[in-house]
């Protein structure tokens, strides 16, 4: 019994021990295949790719939006690229300029993102001879949508700089187009006012406008239509100008038992104004003030009274030519290219007091008289 049963024990163990050597040699293969699937690319940090060419990036922008942008460039397919971070208060253009041959930067790359609705890409080989200039309008947001824009053409303009030259700019193309697309610098905050520059221009202004004003205690208001010419002069937010005005005023009837009135009036003004701009760089609005005289000619024709009394004969009509002093609150807002809003409060005033009398066996009665101090508005259009 024991003779037979050794080989049956050995040959078992033996079994035993193959399969198991088989099973680790199968679990070892088998590792690697779970591990990296078909179609799949190994992860690596596009910041830090070695032997590839160092790219310097420097960031302008909001502190959040300047780690959201750098989070997704390493993560684009970037692997041809040594990416070096760096943030700036803002976009320096003689740095663009710069050559950079010595540092050991293959690239540079300069991402704008100091306005929300619109990134600026600016890069530059390490000789500073060659240029790329890149604009991608956002959403204001700065969403996954504008980050993943961002980086896409952040990692194009890297390969087409490195590998065509052809389209690229050169220094002088690309400091004319970063001159169109720079603003004006502000300046310093201890910085002297700049002095106001000289008159530059003489405009011809043509306007119309629609005045009313006070008249009398028996008429009210008189109103009508006008048309004023103007030659102004600027200086910086300044502007002087002098200009005459016509008006017509409609006719006013005034009627009493016992003897009525049809008036007419033309009105003549020569006028000295001054304005000044309060936002020239927004909106303009100009404010100031006018200064002017002129003459109101005045046609009356006498009518019957409203009881018809055979006692009062109504003379021939007439005319007359009043003295009239005018100042005035100007406002000019702008409606469009060319096109002004103009609107005023003035006051004119009439030196020699204006009436009209009805002659009596006596002597004479004052049947009207004029404000001798008449508050009006007026408002226009201006080319």
């Amino acid at each position: 019994m024991i003779a037979t049963r050794a080989p049956l024990w050995i040959g078992l163990a033996a079994a035993v021990a193959l399969s198991a050597a088989r099973a680790r040699a199968d679990g070892g293969r088998a590792a690697p295949a779970a591990a990296a699937p078909t179609g799949a690319v190994p992860a690596a940090p596009s910041s830090a790719s070695p032997g590839a060419p160092v790219v310097e990036v420097v960031l302008t922008g909001a502190e959040g939006d300047l780690g959201a942008i750098r989070t997704a460039l390493e993560s684009q397919a970037l692997s041809a690229f040594t990416l070096r971070f760096r943030a700036a208060p803002r976009f320096d253009a003689t740095a663009l300029f710069a050559t950079r041959a010595v540092s050991g930067v293959a690239l540079s790359c300069w991402i704008d993102l100091s306005d929300p609705r619109r990134a600026a890409l600016y890069f530059t080989d390490p000789v500073a001879d060659r240029f790329l200039v890149r604009s991608i309008e956002l959403s204001g947001r700065f969403d996954e949508l504008d980050r993943e824009s961002v980086a896409q053409v952040v990692e194009l303009s890297l390969r087409s700089l490195r590998e065509d030259a052809r389209s690229s700019l050169d220094r002088a193309q690309a400091r004319a187009l970063l001159l169109r697309q720079a603003p004006a610098p502000e300046p310093p905050p201890d910085a002297a006012a700049p002095a106001v520059p000289a008159a530059t221009r003489r405009a011809l202004e043509l306007g119309a406008f629609y005045g009313v004003a006070a008249h009398s205690a028996e008429v009210g208001l008189t109103h009508g239509p006008g048309v004023r010419v103007a030659l102004g002069r600027s200086w910086g937010p300044h502007r002087l100008a002098l200009d005459a005005r016509f008006q017509y005023q409609f006719e006013r009837r005034y009627e009493e038992p016992r003897i009525g009135l049809d008036l007419r009036t033309i009105t003549l003004r020569a006028d000295a104004s001054w304005l000044h701009a309060l936002a020239p760089g927004a909106t303009p609005l100009e404010l100031g003030a006018r200064l002017g005289a002129g003459v109101d000619r005045v046609d009356a024709t006498p009518r019957p009274g409203s009881d018809g009394a055979p006692g009062f004969v109504p003379a021939a009509a007439s005319a007359s030519n009043a003295l009239v002093l005018a100042a005035g609150l100007v406002a000019r807002l702008p409606l469009g290219r060319d096109l002004w809003m103009f609107a005023e409060l003035f006051a004119e005033l009439d030196p020699a007091r204006v009436r009209y009398d009805l002659s009596l066996e006596q002597g004479t009665e004052t049947v009207l008289s004029r404000y001798r101090l008449r508050p009006g508005v007026l408002l226009g259009i201006e080319l």
